[in-house]
């Protein structure tokens, strides 16, 4: 009996079980379609800031596992689109100063509105950043008032002239203040020299002049106390040697002048043979600059630092509008007692391309003064190296020759200085050059010392 209620109602039993079955088909068939069309409308949405739109979100609520999935496939896409390079330049380009810099195109980078603050500039002023209010300032260490050095003084008492426009000051030293500034060259009492300063009295004070700056040393003072300038020697100049002389006299003879003279002179002593007198020099190929300025410029930068190491020096010419022929020069150096004259001059050639550094003397066969050779080959051979040392310019030799007057009527020891070549270009722009005559000097002035050793 149990058996057949069972079979009675087992149709029923397995027709149930059959709806279950087509019911929970019909569910998973119509889940799998609602997932499958959510990502084909997502595939089609764009992405815009941090947000992606999902139209199917009002349709219908997915299970957590299909919202991860989503998530997981949104991440994706938003990733490859960061990811999408192309388009974009290699490299950025630089900005010129001050021009606008250039906007990359939008690749969806989120904008975070912010921008990074611009650098503070150390010397800006204060208020120009809130940092640069903070920053303490530290106070700048207090530089230190500069002590004089120690300068030992040889005593004097005599009379030195200065130059025009000098600084005098309290102490031996640039660092010490300014007690006077003379704009006139004054003769004033000196009790003191170094070879850097010179000690003096000035309106009743002791104060100090740079060494340098003074032209020359006398026993007497002047009626007003101003330069009377240097004494006079017939047509020439006379400069003492500053500190302690060192006993020798040293006649310059700056070549030529500004007009020369073409009127005749015997070529030596008792010579029938005649020479003009004097010509105005050669000249600048490139700038047209005469010899006989440059021979001056050069001659006086020379007086000043034979002095400076203690010789007394003569000066044939001291300006450029003169008319001292080359016998007359001669005179004045003979006539001065000097040990040493020294003729400057500047060559020429008609080979442009001839350039270097010569001396001139007398042979030992000069019927006039050939007693002189000996002691003027010395004088020129060491004028000749030492200026070549200085300057480094091509060394020629030196050239002896009995046809130049002003050698022909010497009475002591002679030597022309070709200083080198105004016809080439890159010497003429050398000889004219400051700091280059500067070398030169030196190198004649160390030639005369070792002259006298």
């Amino acid at each position: 009996m149990f058996n057949s209620k069972i079979l009675k109602v087992m149709p029923y039993v397995l027709g149930a079980l059959i709806a279950v079955l087509i019911i929970v088909m019909i569910i998973v068939k119509t889940g799998g379609k609602q997932e499958s069309d959510a990502t084909e409308l997502k595939s089609e949405n764009t992405v815009s800031g941090d947000t992606v739109s999902e139209s199917t979100a009002s349709e219908s609520t997915l299970s957590n596992d299909n919202e991860a999935d989503e998530t997981k496939q949104s991440s994706g896409q938003v990733a490859a689109l960061f990811s999408d390079t192309s388009g974009m330049p290699d490299e950025l380009p630089e900005p010129d100063d001050g021009a606008v810099s250039q906007e990359l195109p939008d690749k969806g980078t989120p904008d975070t509105g912010t921008t990074e603050p611009a650098p503070v500039d150390d010397g800006a002023a204060e208020g120009d950043s809130s940092e640069a209010d903070d920053m303490t300032t530290p106070e700048p260490t207090p530089t230190p008032t500069p002590i004089p050095v120690q300068i030992e003084f040889e005593a004097k008492d005599d009379y030195i002239e200065t130059k025009n426009d000098v600084n005098l000051r309290i102490g031996p030293s640039t660092d010490t203040d300014v007690f006077a500034n003379l704009k006139t060259g004054k003769r004033l009492k000196r009790t003191g020299y170094n070879e850097k300063w010179t000690r003096i009295v000035y309106d009743g004070t002791e104060c100090y002049i740079y060494t340098p700056l003074v032209t020359g040393v006398f026993d007497e003072p002047t009626g007003d106390g101003n330069a009377a300038g240097s004494a006079s020697t017939g047509t020439a100049t006379l400069t003492q040697g500053v500190g302690t002389p060192n006993g020798h006299i040293i006649c310059i003879d700056p070549g030529h002048q500004t007009n020369g003279n073409n009127e005749k002179e015997p070529l030596g002593p008792g010579s029938s043979e005649m020479k003009a007198k004097v010509s105005s020099g050669t000249s600048g190929n490139t700038t047209g600059h005469p010899e006989y300025k440059l021979n001056l410029t050069v001659s006086l930068k020379l007086r000043d630092e034979l002095v400076a190491r203690g010789y007394t020096v003569v000066m044939t010419r001291e300006t450029n509008d003169v008319n001292i022929s080359n016998a007359e020069r001669a005179k004045i150096a003979a006539d001065a007692g000097a040990q040493a004259f020294i003729r400057i001059h500047a060559n020429s050639a008609t080979d442009t391309g001839v350039n270097g550094v010569e001396t001139i003397c007398m042979t030992n066969e000069n019927e006039f003064n050939a007693e002189l050779y000996s002691s003027s080959r010395k004088l020129s051979d060491s004028v000749l190296n030492h200026v070549v040392s200085s300057t480094g310019a091509k060394k020629r030799y030196v050239w002896e020759t009995d046809t130049m007057t002003g050698i022909n009527w010497a009475e002591g020891p002679v030597t022309i200085l070709e200083m080198g070549y105004m016809s080439n270009k890159d010497e003429e722009e050398k000889l004219l050059d400051d700091n280059y005559q500067n070398k030169i000097v030196l190198g004649i002035a160390d030639g005369i010392d070792e002259f006298f050793k």
